[in-house]
Protein backbone atom coordinates (compact mmCIF):
# COMPACT_ATOMS: atom_id res chain seq x y z
CA UNK A 1 0.00 0.00 0.00
CA UNK A 2 2.95 2.16 0.58
CA UNK A 3 3.95 2.10 -3.28
CA UNK A 4 0.94 3.81 -4.23
CA UNK A 5 0.57 6.59 -1.97
CA UNK A 6 4.39 6.78 -2.55
CA UNK A 7 3.92 7.32 -6.59
CA UNK A 8 1.04 10.04 -5.80
CA UNK A 9 3.78 12.04 -4.34
CA UNK A 10 5.35 12.54 -7.13
CA UNK A 11 2.58 14.26 -9.14
CA UNK A 12 2.83 17.47 -10.11
CA UNK A 13 1.84 20.24 -8.05
CA UNK A 14 -1.26 17.71 -6.27
CA UNK A 15 0.95 15.29 -5.20
CA UNK A 16 3.66 17.80 -3.56
CA UNK A 17 0.99 19.41 -2.20
CA UNK A 18 -0.55 16.42 -0.57
CA UNK A 19 3.05 15.27 0.54
CA UNK A 20 3.98 18.02 2.42
CA UNK A 21 0.61 18.64 4.31
CA UNK A 22 1.22 15.19 5.17
CA UNK A 23 5.09 15.53 6.25
CA UNK A 24 5.55 19.16 5.92
CA UNK A 25 5.37 21.92 9.02
CA UNK A 26 1.93 21.49 10.77
CA UNK A 27 0.79 24.75 9.10
CA UNK A 28 1.15 23.11 5.87
CA UNK A 29 -2.32 21.56 7.17
CA UNK A 30 -4.06 24.51 7.07
CA UNK A 31 -2.44 26.09 3.80
CA UNK A 32 -3.25 22.75 2.05
CA UNK A 33 -7.24 23.33 3.04
CA UNK A 34 -7.06 26.86 1.67
CA UNK A 35 -5.50 25.84 -1.15
CA UNK A 36 -8.44 23.58 -1.84
CA UNK A 37 -11.15 25.71 -0.86
CA UNK A 38 -10.01 28.40 -2.88
CA UNK A 39 -9.78 25.44 -5.66
CA UNK A 40 -13.14 24.53 -4.91
CA UNK A 41 -14.60 27.81 -5.24
CA UNK A 42 -12.50 28.49 -8.60
CA UNK A 43 -14.23 25.43 -9.94
CA UNK A 44 -17.50 26.79 -9.13
CA UNK A 45 -17.17 30.32 -10.71
CA UNK A 46 -16.17 28.49 -13.91
CA UNK A 47 -18.33 25.47 -14.12
CA UNK A 48 -21.53 27.01 -12.29
CA UNK A 49 -23.91 25.80 -11.04
CA UNK A 50 -23.69 21.76 -12.14
CA UNK A 51 -20.51 21.72 -10.53
CA UNK A 52 -22.47 22.63 -7.08
CA UNK A 53 -25.21 19.90 -7.78
CA UNK A 54 -22.62 17.42 -8.92
CA UNK A 55 -20.72 17.71 -5.34
CA UNK A 56 -23.99 17.01 -3.27
CA UNK A 57 -24.75 14.10 -5.01
CA UNK A 58 -21.52 12.65 -4.53
CA UNK A 59 -21.45 13.90 -0.56
CA UNK A 60 -25.24 12.37 -0.40
CA UNK A 61 -24.06 8.77 -1.92
CA UNK A 62 -20.54 9.10 0.31
CA UNK A 63 -22.86 9.87 3.55
CA UNK A 64 -25.18 6.80 2.58
CA UNK A 65 -22.37 4.73 2.14
CA UNK A 66 -20.44 5.59 5.27
CA UNK A 67 -24.10 5.16 7.14
CA UNK A 68 -24.26 1.32 5.46
CA UNK A 69 -20.28 0.91 6.57
CA UNK A 70 -21.10 1.98 9.99
CA UNK A 71 -24.25 -0.32 10.38
CA UNK A 72 -23.40 -3.54 8.86
CA UNK A 73 -20.21 -4.20 10.71
CA UNK A 74 -21.97 -7.27 12.71
CA UNK A 75 -23.23 -8.51 9.27
CA UNK A 76 -19.40 -8.94 8.44
CA UNK A 77 -17.61 -9.97 12.11
CA UNK A 78 -17.07 -13.85 12.11
CA UNK A 79 -17.25 -13.63 16.07
CA UNK A 80 -20.58 -12.32 16.28
CA UNK A 81 -21.78 -15.00 14.01
CA UNK A 82 -19.77 -18.09 15.59
CA UNK A 83 -21.83 -16.30 19.10
CA UNK A 84 -25.22 -16.59 17.00
CA UNK A 85 -24.46 -19.73 16.16
CA UNK A 86 -23.58 -21.50 19.75
CA UNK A 87 -27.16 -19.81 21.59
CA UNK A 88 -28.81 -22.56 22.96
CA UNK A 89 -31.43 -22.51 20.88
CA UNK A 90 -35.00 -20.98 22.58
CA UNK A 91 -38.04 -23.54 24.18
CA UNK A 92 -40.09 -24.78 21.79
CA UNK A 93 -43.59 -23.96 23.26
CA UNK A 94 -46.52 -26.62 22.35
CA UNK A 95 -49.92 -25.30 22.14
CA UNK A 96 -52.10 -26.29 24.33
CA UNK A 97 -55.39 -28.74 24.05
CA UNK A 98 -57.71 -26.37 25.57
CA UNK A 99 -60.56 -25.24 23.62
CA UNK A 100 -61.33 -21.17 23.72
CA UNK A 101 -64.53 -20.57 25.47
Amino acid sequence: MKAPIRMFYYVPVIGWLVKDAVHGTPEAKYFFAFNAVVLLVGAIAIIGYPLVITLGLIGSAAGLSGLVLLTCGDAFDRRAARAVARAPAPPVRKPSMRRAA
